[in-house]
């Protein structure tokens, strides 16, 4: 493709950058959805290649490993080798072994990709850098972007971060001058920006299951009458994301965690997302005895998928999410998609991600505010991503696109920003309440976690290591806040109690000595970990 001004523009800036001698060079690629980034990523890569240079490309998730694996092959050819948890234990071995004799020079992958045997390693991209699936939050816990920028550093090779919602963290690296921004304001396609409606549903009432305003419907309506498609985003997958008596309120939750079970139709039962474990739905209240009574309430994108092809009889529906879509499954309803063989795609998060479909003219967002009010400070931000990037969905062909969010709250600044495109707005309000609170970027974190099978055993660690905590903090002229001990929001997980401490810090220096004072102190019954820069509250 002929590049735009804006990727000329960045691709020689990284080229610059790249070569022996040239040293250690980070970029933040701030591009909107469409901009291009892929292609930027191509010809940097291309350069690095012709000086003799190899290259890792990071991707959040596997779903979309096989699509950028295939521009990258349709470049570079069997240069291309593929790593990522979808693929079977032999598999990975030969591609690992393919980079390690050289016969390969660019690896492609998720998280794990970042330690890949790339000999003379020039190039590393981290595609959608803000995704908060490149952090590992087991076993060995690391966050694949900082990873990447270290061995670039100490490869002395060129890092891109690539992003149309560039991480908080990232954005004020790149406001300080650790990493220089590059700015890619336009498509590629010369494609305007969809246009966003914004919906009150205090005063558009969802009618159905599919949980389609009026307004929303018509659209829809629309769309299909025009032989375009439409992508319709729920955070929540299932068909009833609780089940409960009508008689006496009992609701079924998980034996070994704090979490309601979900309800199933296609499997007919009811389901941990977290540990896996799954019962039937009883005709007979366990708990009062009542028969008939088990209602199934919530919505998840099952149901909603369901009651759409009820809806619209002559529409191919389709349902992107973990429930039906791990590895070449995914694989496949994607390209059904790009092939123009789905109407409406209805999906979790994983419908956001960078997919390009030019036959998408319609994104509508069911309900915003899923993951608004969740206890976590980066709630909003999240939030705004989502907004940011299912929208980009919209409109990436030669038909202009619209995007509908239906939410509770169009007043919340996250709301708000992502429906106007202001980024720059948005970022800047959120990290001035960051800095009032010291909470990432403008300070640093630790999370503590103590887990274990016996209760009253975690108990007592948490109380003794909390108190530790403080009196640690105080050698420290109390540099380190410390807050807790107090239970997880997901108190027991897997069958293990689960509490946590949290120290934040304005410095590393202060934070590590007190972490380090806290992991050495011998506890019993109980399991205790440091997850730095933690991603998760929960």
């Amino acid at each position: 493709p002929v590049l735009t001004a804006e990727q000329q523009v960045a691709v020689d800036a990284i080229i610059a950058g790249l070569g022996e001698g040239a040293g250690f060079a980070s970029f933040l690629l701030d591009g909107v959805t469409g901009s291009g980034k892929t292609e930027v990523y191509l010809r940097v890569i291309a350069e690095a290649r012709a000086r003799g240079l190899g290259a890792i490309v990071l991707v959040p998730e596997i779903a979309l490993t096989p699509q950028l694996a295939a521009r990258f092959r349709g470049r570079f050819g069997d240069q291309v080798a593929i790593l990522h948890s979808g693929l079977s234990d032999s598999d990975r071995l030969s591609e690992w072994e393919r980079l390690h004799r050289g016969q390969a020079a660019i690896a492609v992958g998720a998280r794990s990709a970042v330690f890949a045997p790339v000999a003379r390693l020039g190039v590393l991209v981290v595609d959608e850098e803000h995704d908060g699936s490149f952090k590992q939050d087991e076993g060995v816990r690391y966050h694949g972007r900082d990873v990447a920028l270290v061995r670039a550093q100490r490869a002395g090779a060129v890092c891109v971060l690539g992003s149309a919602t560039p991480s908080l963290e990232s954005f004020a690296a790149a406001q300080a001058g650790r990493i220089r921004m590059l700015t890619m304001v336009e498509r590629a396609t010369g494609a305007i920006m969809p246009t966003i409606e914004v919906l009150d549903l205090r005063t558009y009432l969802p009618d159905g299951e599919d949980m389609l305003s009026a307004p929303l419907a018509a659209a829809l309506t629309q769309t299909l009458a025009a032989g375009e498609q439409a992508i319709l985003f729920l955070n929540r997958r299932g068909f009833a994301t609780f089940v409960l008596c009508r008689a006496c309120g009992h609701s079924f939750r998980c034996r070994d965690c704090a979490v309601s079970l979900t309800y199933h139709r296609t499997s007919d039962r009811l389901e941990c997302h977290y540990c896996g474990f799954g019962q039937r739905v009883p005709e007979v209240c366990p708990k009062c005895k009542t028969v008939g009574a088990i209602e199934r309430k919530g919505l998840g994108t099952e149901r909603v998928a369901a009651a759409l092809a009820s809806r619209f009889p002559d529409a191919r529906v389709a349902r992107l999410d973990r429930d039906v879509a791990t590895g070449a499954k995914a694989e496949g309803i994607l390209a059904r998609v790009a092939r123009r063989e789905v109407d409406i795609l209805v999906g979790t998060q994983m419908v956001t991600k960078g997919h390009d479909f030019p036959g998408v003219t319609l994104v509508g967002v069911l309900c915003a505010d899923v993951g608004l009010s969740l206890p976590d400070f980066r709630a909003a931000e999240r939030t705004f991503q989502l907004l940011t990037q299912v929208a980009g969905r919209a409109g990436r062909g030669d038909r202009p696109g619209h995007v509908v969010i239906q939410t509770y709250r169009p007043e919340a600044e996250a709301v708000d920003c992502a429906a106007r495109h202001d980024y720059a707005g948005f970022a800047a309000g959120e990290l001035a309440a960051r800095a009032d609170l010291g909470y990432p970027p403008a300070g640093r974190l630790c999370a503590v976690r103590i887990e274990g099978t016996d209760e009253p055993a975690v108990v007592a660690a948490a109380q003794h290591l909390g108190a530790l905590a403080v009196a640690l903090a105080r050698r420290e002229d109390d540099a380190v806040i410390v807050r807790g001990p107090v239970a997880a929001p997901l108190a027991r997980l897997r069958g293990r109690a689960r509490w946590q401490i949290w120290l934040r810090a304005a410095e590393r220096g202060p934070l590590r000595r007190v972490v380090r004072g806290v992991l050495a102190a011998e506890v019993k019954g109980a399991r205790v970990v440091a997850d730095v820069d933690p991603l998760s509250t929960l």
